[in-house]
């Protein structure tokens, strides 16, 4: 009896389970699950939009930050191992070649320089074979000796050198060349001559002169080192491929000086740049003290110029002074506009002012619609020194950093009385 009573109790639990979902069920379950998954989906979408937005920004920032690093040091350390008497050469900045590119007027920086100490002094110069003969005893001064370098008296072996003349004579020549001899028993130093027109010297430095002017000058290792920002990836003179040019828009590069091609080599510093900018401030009136351009009787960041607002050649409607290779012995600084010797005016320079403005290679996916006004800069490009302003925003993100970098062989002996 109690087995009969169990088998009705599991056949009616049997009857029961075995009742499905009804067609309505089913598409209302479908329905709900679609609509999980579907904004599943656009969560994920619009997240990894987001996230990829960013990436790009940081890595533009990074950039950015390291090109600015190594631009700022090099800045502060112009003329390093360079006389005083060639304070004028230590850096020359231009309006890049923008041939092809959009009115963007970036600028390019040449530093003079060598951390690596060497200074011989003159005895004898012969232009003929390219021979210098320098007072005795002078290499012991320095470790590129066969002491430090047994198999190779290198250390002078094919470094670029700049010859100046006698600093009293106030010429301004000077030849610059590669080592390829040493003979520290002889004392003479033998090297290649750069050919003047591969290679431009800053601020009407020239090459050549008497050899008898180079009699108590110096000899000196010497870098030359460009900074400057393709716009359109068609540089003039370059060739894609070669010598590190990228042929890519929008890449910051220095080009140093290589003695062995007797050229410039480029290497990228950074990419998806838009504009570059140098500002400077210093003594330019010789006055011992830092110049209130403004007149606002404070020294400050407001007090810094573009580098066409102090140069300004004959050509350009400049005038004034003449422009021989020798300085008159009444020949002093007057106003900066005046002057037609660039070296006079860029040996008052005492710090160097880097704008570096960075586009995200892509447009935001994550912006839709009209930027609100107040991050409309965010997404156009601003007025930079005397680049100009791109008024409509184009959905690219930009970043500009800023630095100021002293050069420290031009800031000693200046009296500062403002706040900078």
């Amino acid at each position: 009896m109690k087995a009969k009573i169990l088998n009705r109790r599991f056949s009616s639990f049997d009857v029961s389970s075995r009742r499905g979902f009804t067609v309505i069920e089913v598409l209302v379950g479908s329905l709900i699950m679609l609509t999980i998954v579907v904004a599943t989906l656009a969560l994920y979408t619009k997240s990894n939009t987001v996230s990829v937005d960013q990436q790009g920004f940081a890595e533009l920032q990074h950039d950015v930050r390291a090109a600015m690093y190594f631009i700022s040091r090099d800045i502060k350390s112009a003329g390093a191992g360079l006389p005083q008497q060639l304070a004028g050469y230590y850096v020359q900045a231009e309006n890049n070649d923008n041939i092809g590119g959009p009115p963007i007027n970036p600028d390019r920086l040449t530093i003079l320089g060598n951390a690596d100490p060497l200074r011989l002094f003159i005895q004898s110069f012969s232009p003929g074979s390219n021979v210098i003969t320098v007072e005795p005893n002078q290499f012991e001064i320095y470790p590129y000796n066969t002491n430090a370098y047994p198999d190779d008296p290198v250390g002078l072996i094919n470094r670029c050198i700049i010859v100046l003349p006698n600093p009293e004579l106030n010429k301004r020549k000077g030849e610059v060349g590669r080592i390829t001899a040493a003979d520290f028993i002889a004392n003479t130093i033998t090297f290649e001559r750069v050919q003047s027109a591969n290679l431009k010297l800053p601020n009407g430095l020239t090459v050549g002169g008497d050899p008898a002017d180079y009699v108590g000058g110096t000899v000196h290792f010497i870098e030359f080192r460009t900074y400057w920002l393709d716009v359109d990836g068609s540089y003039p003179g370059c060739i894609t491929g070669t010598d590190g040019y990228l042929g890519v828009p929008g890449v910051l590069y220095v080009s140093q000086w290589n003695p062995l091609i007797n050229g410039y080599e480029h290497l990228a510093l950074a990419q998806n740049i838009e504009d570059l900018q140098f500002q400077f401030h210093g003594d330019i009136n010789a006055d011992q003290q830092l110049d209130d351009n403004n007149s606002d009787g404070t020294v400050d960041i407001n007090d810094y110029q573009n580098w066409t607002d102090i140069y300004v050649p004959p050509e350009d409607g400049g005038g004034g002074g003449d422009d021989d290779d020798e300085l008159d012995d009444d020949e002093a600084p007057a106003e900066p506009k005046t002057l037609t010797n660039k070296a006079i005016v860029y040996a008052g320079i005492r710090s160097v002012r880097v704008l570096i403005l960075g586009k995200t290679a892509n447009p935001y996916a994550s912006f839709t619609g009209a930027p609100p006004d107040e991050v409309k800069k965010l997404y156009g490009k601003p007025a930079i020194a005397d680049s100009p302003e791109f008024t409509q925003p184009d959905k690219h993100r930009r970043f500009l950093l800023e630095s100021t970098a002293q050069i420290r062989n031009m800031s000693l002996g200046v009296y500062n009385t403002g706040t900078l």
